[in-house]
């Protein structure tokens, strides 16, 4: 998801905005309602491994459900 780090230039909130490449969006602070924002810099997000197949009943995951 692309998901965007902004900190509000006017009163100084730090808040998240997802973001598309075809979108023009206009970026407001959710506290002042400001246009003085401006896009931080952060670390990519990263998938490694797996999660573990739940091996108990009654679990959401089963193992063998392909979702292991």
């Amino acid at each position: 998801m692309p998901m965007y780090d902004y900190r509000c230039s006017q009163c100084g909130h730090k808040f998240e905005e997802l973001i598309f490449s075809w979108e023009e969006k206009e970026i407001v602070c959710p506290e002042c309602k400001t246009l003085q924002v401006e896009r931080l810099m952060g670390a990519p997000a990263t998938i490694s491994g797996s999660a573990p197949a739940c091996e108990r009943e009654g679990c959401p995951t089963p193992a063998g459900s392909g979702f292991s």
